[in-house]
């Protein structure tokens, strides 16, 4: 049904069950599909070509095509040795925007790193947007992978849908958190406020970042009053009013850019 698959792909991602019965050898793998079509029609490869690869939830590597067939492609996979990325670990917490611009959303969030993305009710989120059969995990998935083939990234982000605001943030949120040993960050973006990242990001350690990113029309002041309560601080994201999927992109550059 979404039909999306980007023109230039950076990284194809395979998957282990892509090890078919049409595999000769242990390290061989069988594309198929969009992934193959991309590889024939637009990259113009052929057999001996070499292609970048990824693992999905692993390691990077190079693939020597083997053999070629219309909407199937037989790759030899080297893999290349699994190298820590020294990031900061970095959640979304955003309110379900409509389904076009979730879609650049999970794309983003997938593209630039991101660990946990939560999606969730607020105030002025219409209630049929939890109805899209873009929350189907097959969808969600599909925009995930794209975006990781974007960014040369393997390691898909977590996707939670949260239907109830109050009960997130209050009872929820803080059992998510407990379980994670390192220093967390909660950040607020705000308009009105004067605070900069960086002064916050100089002024104490941090691990974790988690970033709640509202809906178009903003969250209301219940909303922002609660989460206040819990700890998330406002800062100012810029002066100009974004949308959601710019606000989730310009948060994390601007975390990424101060932290690097």
């Amino acid at each position: 049904m979404y039909r999306s698959w980007e023109p230039c792909v950076n990284l194809i991602i395979l998957e282990k069950r892509d090890r078919t019965d049409s595999c000769l050898a242990d390290n061989e793998y069988d594309i198929s599909g969009e992934r193959a079509e991309h590889i024939q029609a637009v990259l113009r490869a052929k057999v001996g070509d070499v292609i970048r690869i990824g693992l999905l939830n692993g390691p990077q590597g190079c693939g020597v095509i083997t053999r070629m067939s219309p909407g199937k492609v037989m790759v030899c996979a080297t893999w290349e040795e699994e190298l820590p990325l020294d990031e900061p670990a970095i959640d979304i917490i955003c309110a379900l925007p409509r389904p076009q611009t979730l879609k650049k959303v999970l794309q983003s969030c997938a593209t630039m790193g991101v660990r946990n993305l939560y999606l969730v009710r607020a105030n002025r989120v219409e209630k049929s947007y939890f109805h899209s059969p873009l929350l189907e995990e097959s969808n969600l998935r599909r925009f995930l992978i794209e975006g990781l083939s974007q960014g040369r990234r393997t390691i898909m982000p977590q996707v939670f849908i949260h239907k109830y605001f109050k009960k997130f943030f209050q009872d929820e949120l803080p059992g998510i958190l407990s379980g994670n040993s390192e220093v967390c960050l909660k950040l607020l973006p705000d308009l009105g406020s004067e605070q900069r990242i960086a002064d916050i990001l100089t002024s104490r350690p941090t691990g974790q970042i988690l970033v709640a990113i509202g809906p178009e029309g903003g969250w209301v002041p219940f909303e922002e009053d609660l989460m206040e309560a819990i700890g998330f601080e406002r800062y100012c994201l810029g002066p100009w009013t974004l949308r959601v999927e710019n606000a989730v992109v310009a948060a994390i550059s601007q975390l990424s850019a101060t932290r690097y």
